[in-house]
């Protein structure tokens, strides 16, 4: 399996791409994926794959006719504003939805992505890669959703001591 960064700047393959990925998603999201995610990456442009915070990554395989889609994955705003993971059936429970999330996650040094509390395979997926559950919200159908963070935005430095620093600031 290859991890591959999608860049395009010819407007008419790019056009053509995009349409193919998000059949894709609609295909094989299991209908998990939020419209919002589908639609932040409706509208996406060259351009803004260039962005702090905005990846487009895509998996393939080795096939009869070159090579095929296995998975795909879209982060943008860090993931705040839409992070999503579609893999094909036949590549599932292969570790393809976790090489994209850690591909991501070293690209972006960040992340962040809701996932539904009764979808265990994109929480088992999440939680591979060393994302942690910080909160429990409502998701936009309302079933209950967790809030998942790379590490290093869940783990508060300011009140915590520094080596060298006194535990106690008042002995008795």
């Amino acid at each position: 399996m290859q991890i591959s960064s999608i860049y395009d700047t010819d407007a008419k393959k790019w056009k053509s791409r995009l349409t193919g990925l998000l059949e894709f998603i609609r295909e094989h999201g299991e209908r998990r994926i939020t419209n919002q995610a589908c639609k932040v990456m409706a509208r996406l442009t060259p351009e803004q794959l260039s962005e702090p915070g905005v990846s487009l990554l895509v998996a393939t395989v080795r096939g009869q006719n070159g090579r095929q889609l296995a998975g795909v994955s879209f982060v943008s705003g860090f993931g705040e504003e839409a992070c999503l993971v579609a893999v094909h059936p036949l590549y599932r429970n292969r570790h393809t939805g976790t090489a994209l999330m850690a591909a991501q996650l070293k690209r972006l040094g960040r992340l962040e992505c809701s996932v539904a509390s009764d979808n265990t395979a994109s929480l088992k997926m999440c939680f591979n890669v060393g994302l942690a559950a910080v909160a429990l919200t409502s998701g936009p159908t309302g079933k209950p959703t967790l809030l998942i963070r790379s590490l290093q935005n869940t783990v508060s430095t300011t009140n915590s001591p520094q080596e060298g620093e006194l535990l106690c600031q008042s002995p008795s």
